[in-house]
């Protein structure tokens, strides 16, 4: 609570110091503030974006009227925590529910901006902070914090369901769970989140053995949306091959698989003859006689009928 009031002060001695070297900015007759005419206060923090661009000028400002009268301005200051620059804004009033209108100053192109989204003053509220800042942009940037697809790094899912609050996926079974990076898009300028940190889509793998639960931050850091993701495998599809008995070269079958190590099992006209395992992706019988097999690999089957040609 000490340093939030620090800022403030601090911040507040910053402005008032430069909106003295800037007398009549464009479009705007005063940006002073005469503080012991007003009973109460609000105070506000904000990231401070125009024209789609976020303003990092410590000469940059934002100014808060009610009509043409200021009731209060803030320059920006670098919070190296947050690694961002933020408007520590002290907004001034006699009367609760008057319109707050705010005005944005760029010092790069000396362009002020009037905001067209205002506010209705409350003594003694608080808004923002140093993770979820209040957005004064022109024009206003994005609320919406969903993820609209999610998928792995050279990894397709067989399955894919996306709805509130929730992400479920299957992989194929033989990917590992434990090493996989997420490749997504979320909502226009959201940012993901996992356990407070900024995400990037295809750039980091982690561990989905269990459920992951990621936040979405929505553009102007209004709306924090949380997710949970599920990933499952499924089993990869079995494929069956057979060669026919020609002359005096016997048929064989063949099985290709990724369920590497386990047990493919041959029973000719009902009756068992012979079991192998998978490897290096396939289980091949050889010098098969004509008649009709069936191939059982877990819940896989294929009844088989090799001829003789």
């Amino acid at each position: 609570m000490k340093k939030s009031i620090s800022f403030f002060i601090v911040l507040l001695i910053f402005s008032t110091k430069l909106i003295a070297q800037l007398p009549g900015l464009p479009g705007l007759a005063n940006w002073k503030v005469t503080e012991p005419l007003y009973q109460y206060n609000m105070t506000i923090v904000a990231k401070l974006n125009m024209d789609g661009t976020q303003l990092i000028n410590q000469l940059d400002l934002v100014g808060a009227f009610v009509g043409g009268t200021c009731r209060g301005v803030s320059g920006l200051i670098y919070v190296a925590s947050a690694k961002s620059f933020y408007a520590y804004l002290t907004v001034f009033s006699n009367s609760p529910g008057e319109t707050i209108t705010f005005y944005l100053y760029n010092s790069a192109n000396l362009k002020t901006s009037k905001v067209s989204k205002t506010i209705n003053f409350l003594p003694n509220e608080h808004l923002g902070d140093l993770f979820q800042s209040y957005s004064i942009a022109e024009p206003t940037l994005n609320n919406k914090a969903d993820i609209l697809s999610f998928d792995f790094l050279n990894i397709k899912s067989t399955s894919s369901a996306i709805s509130t609050g929730l992400v479920n996926l299957s992989i194929s079974e033989s990917n590992s769970l434990a090493n996989l990076t997420p490749v997504y898009t979320l909502s226009k300028g959201a940012t993901l989140l996992k356990s407070r940190l900024a995400q990037s889509s295809g750039s980091a793998a982690y561990s989905f053995t269990a459920p992951v639960v990621y936040e979405v931050l929505s553009e102007d850091e209004s709306t924090l949306s949380s997710y949970t993701v599920n990933v499952t495998k499924s089993p990869d599809p079995v494929m069956f091959y057979k060669k026919d008995e020609v002359c005096s070269n016997l048929g064989a079958i063949k099985i290709v698989s990724k369920r590497e190590g386990n047990t493919v099992q041959l029973s000719l006209n009902g009756n068992p003859m012979a079991s192998k395992q998978i490897s290096n992706g396939e289980a091949v019988f050889l010098n098969l006689k004509s008649g009709t097999y069936v191939a059982t690999l877990g819940a896989d089957y294929k009844i088989i009928v090799i001829k003789s040609l």
